[in-house]
């Protein structure tokens, strides 16, 4: 009896929460994180970090970096212990500090601002780590960065900053092992997600909505709990701090932004908030407005100084940030004592601050992985969901069709394409693989028009070039061809593909000897390549060189036995050897 009364009273409670539909919806995200330089952590105001010695030789400079450190930075290797007579700086931040898209990690604004100081005397540790608000980066800086003595912590902030969770805080390195039946209960019994959920049973709340687990975690004004606890923990352990207030690099202006008046002019609202608790600041706007003016005041900040995204800097916009850094470093303010709360400044920095979390971009962001694991009917999924939160989200329909591209649906590729670039004229990305689309159904004229549109977008991605170097020459224009192979290379001087259809296009203009020479640079590169051994065996054929010619279309069917013209080539240039030989026995 008691038994069938728990059964009816459960049953109850689930109809009753059903009907009601008091149970939050299932926003579960369980996936493995092998393949990201990210994990997630056990602090909810992190919700994620650099996982510690990752290595990826293929690294996508988004998702995963090359490598990181022993300690889980992307940096080079350092010691707890400070080295004698070092004076050591930390630089907090996100993606703009963790280096975002920069493959080499002395290229990265930390290390360039290490490399000023040849003489070994100032080690700049990179603490950045994408997504990270203020009051996260604060976090990482106690819960981590403290063990490593800073003498300096300068907070990088930027506009984003002001939202009150890390933007891409999702389960990372994979699911927490439970039961199988809890899995199946929390999927299916609203009830049972409800407790789950109100009472973090099973760790559930963490994982089934982790931006909102992170987000109550870091509360509703981040900025300014982050930089009070900043000041505080610099007065404790006597560092110096300074805020850098990062700018947003426009086609024709570098604009700082957040006015405490709301437009172009005037105090900012972290210097406002900063100058209440008696700490420095720096605006980095000013430094790259003199780089501008000095050295060519028509060029596009956003093509010139960051990745085309307006925000993550190139390699020189970090190397114009360090300088500046370093410069502040010389002369460093002093702390002030903090002053009456601008209650102003705080009410600003909190309106700023109310943006909700963006399950477009969280969903987006585990579709990338599932794609990129080959799961694409998961993926799909995941994209079609972040569709659902957002239908004009550009970078879901953009990366919805390069899996469906990749997939063989081209037709219907296309189509998100175009409601990518409906959505946002200027992301180049999507005219370039929207061209990619197009080529593969040759409609080449349209491809190469959206190649077009995507250098005029973002002029120095050199798998752009390249995808119209081989639509020209496709279309028998070698010449203008030629020119795109050569400018990838220059982008991108181990393109090896570039260096071999960059022969090609040479050779079908009868520049064998060119041709040749940049096959050989390509094999030096990519020894494996099918086509660019039979491309250097057809113009050594060309050239009557036989035998060598016979030596690479060989090792280019070793390499790729179904390559039917290395197999036609071959046999072609053995029958002329035979002849060859045949004649000169005659003679």
């Amino acid at each position: 009896m008691a038994l069938i009364s728990i059964v009816a009273a459960l049953s109850i409670g689930e109809v009753a929460v059903r009907t009601l539909n008091a149970a939050p919806p299932l926003k579960q995200i369980a996936l493995d994180g092998d393949d990201t330089v990210y994990r997630r952590s056990t602090n909810p105001i992190l919700g994620f970090e650099l996982k510690a010695n990752y290595r990826d030789e293929n690294a996508n400079l988004k998702r995963s970096y090359p490598r990181t450190n022993a300690h889980g930075q992307r940096d080079i290797e350092r010691t707890i212990a400070k080295p004698a007579g070092v004076k050591r700086v930390i630089l907090l931040g996100d993606s703009v500090v963790e280096g975002f898209g920069i493959r080499e990690i002395d290229d990265t604004m930390s290390r360039q601002i290490e490399r000023l100081h040849p003489d070994g005397t100032m080690a700049v540790l990179n603490f950045g780590v994408s997504a990270y608000c203020t009051r996260a980066e604060v976090e990482l800086l106690e819960v981590k960065g403290l063990a490593f003595q800073p003498d300096v912590v300068i907070l990088l902030f930027v506009g984003n900053d002001f939202d009150n969770f890390n933007r891409e805080a999702f389960v990372l390195g994979g699911a927490r092992e439970r039961p199988e039946v809890v899995d199946r209960l929390f999927a299916g019994s609203h009830a049972f997600r409800m407790a789950c959920l109100g009472l973090n049973l099973f760790h559930y709340r963490a994982d089934a909505d982790p931006v909102s687990w992170n987000q109550q975690a870091i509360g509703d004004n981040n900025v300014v709990e982050g930089l009070r606890r900043l000041r505080f923990l610099s007065d404790r352990h006597g560092f110096a701090t300074v805020i850098a207030i990062w700018p947003s690099f426009l086609d024709d202006r570098i604009q700082d932004v957040h006015t405490m008046s709301g437009g172009d002019d005037g105090p900012l609202v972290i210097e406002r908030l900063a100058q209440s608790m008696g700490m420095p600041t720096v605006r980095l706007s000013e430094p790259f407005r003199r780089h501008r003016e000095s050295t060519d005041s028509s060029a596009n900040p956003r093509l010139r100084y960051t990745l085309g995204d307006r925000m993550h800097p190139s390699v020189e916009g970090c190397r114009i940030a360090a300088e500046s850094l370093y410069a502040a470093l010389a002369d460093l303010p002093a702390h002030r004592s903090p002053g009456d709360e601008d209650r102003d400044a705080v009410k600003a920095a909190m309106t700023l601050g109310t943006k909700m979390p963006d399950y477009a971009v969280v969903y987006t962001s585990v579709a990338d992985d599932l794609s990129a694991a080959g799961r694409f009917e998961q993926a799909r999924k995941y994209y079609e969901m972040a569709l659902g939160e957002d239908p004009d989200y550009a970078v879901a329909h953009n990366n919805l069709g390069m899996m469906l591209t990749a997939s063989g649906s081209a037709d219907e590729a296309i189509g998100h394409y175009r409601q990518a670039i409906a959505a946002d004229p200027d992301f180049d990305l999507a005219h370039n693989n929207l061209g990619n689309a197009l080529r593969s159904l040759d409609r080449l004229g349209e491809a190469a028009r959206h190649y077009r549109r995507a250098l005029d977008l973002q002029p120095g991605r050199a798998e752009t070039h390249f995808n119209l170097g081989n639509v020209l020459a496709t279309q028998g224009k070698f010449d203008d061809a030629l020119g795109h192979f050569r400018e990838a290379l220059r982008i991108s001087p181990d393109m090896a593909e570039a260096q071999t259809n960059l022969g090609n296009a040479l050779q079908s203009l009868g520049r064998l000897e060119e041709a040749i020479r940049h096959y050989r640079e390509a094999l030096k590169v990519d020894s494996e390549s099918a086509k660019t051994h039979f491309g250097l065996g057809f113009a050594l054929e060309t050239k009557g060189e036989l035998s060598a010619a016979i030596g690479h279309y060989r090792r280019a069917l070793a390499i790729q036995p179904d390559f039917d013209d290395a197999r036609r080539s071959l046999d072609s240039a053995i029958r002329q050897q035979a002849q060859s030989e045949s004649l000169r026995r005659t003679d």
